[in-house]
């Protein structure tokens, strides 16, 4: 997902401080996430999906990562019945 944040960013042509307030989030804390120096929190990837819709599905399997028990489903793959 931060992949894509930093893509969204340069697409928009957006400043280091537009992209963080976008995000709910201050200047400093976005560069250290975009340097992976922080990690991107569960809110604020709530907030990008919010801002940036593109983002829902990597919002849902961020969600879905983090289940614990949750069975691992490839798009090719059916769960076990």
């Amino acid at each position: 997902m931060l992949d894509k944040l930093i893509s969204i960013q340069r697409r928009e042509g957006l400043a280091d401080g537009a992209m963080a307030s976008r995000l709910g989030i201050s200047r400093s804390a976005w560069n250290l996430i975009r340097r992976n120096k922080l990690a991107l929190g569960d809110g604020v990837a709530v907030r990008a999906a919010g801002a940036w819709p593109e983002l829902s599905r990597d919002l849902l399997d961020r969600a879905s990562a983090t289940v614990i028990g949750a069975p691992t489903v490839t798009s090719d793959e059916q769960p076990d019945a």
